[in-house]
């Protein structure tokens, strides 16, 4: 991993996840951090080589895969983190994500690193529509693969984009992308589409300057998962059994990290079709069960 000039004061350091960083006179500051401790050591050290001195990490979202490397550099360097108020808690207590997957006290299994990265201070709120002083960042809402995932746009019109979208051949390789909320991930794909930037930049794929083939994509793989669901769910279906099928039919092999991430998914597919009728709701020996409306 190295960093690369993408464009007058933009960075990347392309790998399982892209960093940014945006450089002034020597002065730095990072987008995202990478999956853990080693990932940090690894970009403190390449800074540092470089002659920048890191000034503010921005999160794009909480996951351990964004923030893992955030602990390291904030004790090293004193640093501030900044990300939005909705990922805020999540990157202050960590603990809180394989919880929320869980949906109550976590079991060993999902509480390694790369769920449950080690605790940061945010020390900076990072609002939306507003500009990091100083730097001249522009924070942009991409919610959907999270509440409360921003992206960053540079003064070079280079545009981070965190998960918003991921690359067609990961979408190919693994078939159901982590989604948070259906509808605000189809609101930020058409944002997107319109959206101008000389560079984009996904965390996870190729840095380009037509964003639109990846949008497509990634609309065409979630609309393709909703039309599944509702075609298992033609006979009465549980959301486990909705689970269970489409991992079988995308090739996966399960395990509890993965189980809770693609729960995570269905959940946020199958809500709206139930908020819409599309799906409806039963109950038979105190077990939900899913069917499509005819």
């Amino acid at each position: 991993m190295e960093f690369n000039n993408i464009k007058g004061n933009t960075w990347a350091a392309c790998g399982p996840v892209n960093i940014g960083a945006y450089v002034i006179e020597g002065e730095a500051v990072l987008i995202d951090s990478g999956n853990d401790s080693s990932s940090g050591r690894k970009i403190l050290r390449l800074a540092e080589e470089t002659g920048w001195n890191i000034r503010l990490i921005i999160n794009t979202h909480f996951h351990a895969d964004h923030v893992g490397g955030n602990a390291f550099i904030q004790k090293r360097t004193g640093c501030g983190i900044a990300a939005s108020a909705k990922e805020t808690p999540f990157i202050d207590m960590p603990e809180m994500e394989p919880e929320i997957l869980w949906s109550g006290r976590a079991p060993k299994a999902i509480c390694s690193k790369f769920l449950q990265a080690e605790p940061s201070n945010v020390t900076i709120t990072a609002t939306p529509g507003t500009v990091i002083e100083g730097w001249g960042l522009r924070i942009i809402a991409l919610p959907g693969h999270a509440h409360g995932q921003i992206g960053v746009l540079t003064p070079d019109g280079v545009f981070f984009m965190a998960d918003s979208v991921i690359s067609e051949r990961i979408l190919n390789k693994y078939g159901i992308p982590f989604t948070a909320d259906y509808g605000s991930a189809m609101e930020t794909f058409d944002m997107l589409d319109a959206f101008s930037a000389d560079y984009f930049v996904p965390s996870h794929g190729d840095i380009c300057k037509d964003i639109t083939p990846v949008t497509a994509a990634n609309r065409n793989c979630l609309t393709a998962l909703k039309d599944e669901i509702l075609e298992i769910c033609s006979e009465p279906s549980t959301r486990d059994g909705i689970l269970g099928k489409l991992a079988k039919r995308h090739g996966l092999n399960m395990d509890l990290p993965q189980y809770v991430l693609i729960h995570s998914t269905v959940a946020a597919i199958i809500s709206p079709l139930i908020d819409s009728g599309e799906l409806l709701c039963s109950f038979e020996d105190g077990t939900l069960s899913l069917k499509s409306r005819q």
